[in-house]
């Protein structure tokens, strides 16, 4: 890809360690953001997906990805511009391509 001026990011949750009674331990456990690679992310106005329910979906942001990556549907990602967050959200769907080496997906 050409252009990708942001940093995609991915949280991730790390669950509190417990004592021997099953009692969390303060202290342990946490989150942070984890980056995966170089993105483009754009606002995104006119994509919608309807679900097999008839639901009509309209996300928020579409995300062109430099590689394949390893972010599933349900996982919360951020893109960063430098020290700004361009666009935040839980991703809707993800898509790879076969012959190009590129990601995509909708938040």
């Amino acid at each position: 890809m050409i252009f990708a001026p942001h940093m995609l990011q991915v949280k991730v949750i790390t669950p509190m360690a417990k004592d021997e009674f099953g009692r969390p331990i303060p202290g342990t456990g946490g989150e942070y953001w984890q980056e995966v690679g170089k993105c483009r992310c754009d606002d995104n106005t006119t994509k919608e997906f309807s679900s097999d329910n008839g639901s009509v979906y309209r996300p928020n942001y579409h995300v062109v990805c430099e590689k394949r990556i390893t972010v599933k549907a349900g996982d919360e990602v951020r893109c960063m511009d430098g020290d700004g967050v361009r666009g935040q959200g839980e991703v809707y769907t993800v898509k790879s391509t076969n012959y190009f080496n590129y990601s995509e997906l909708w938040m």
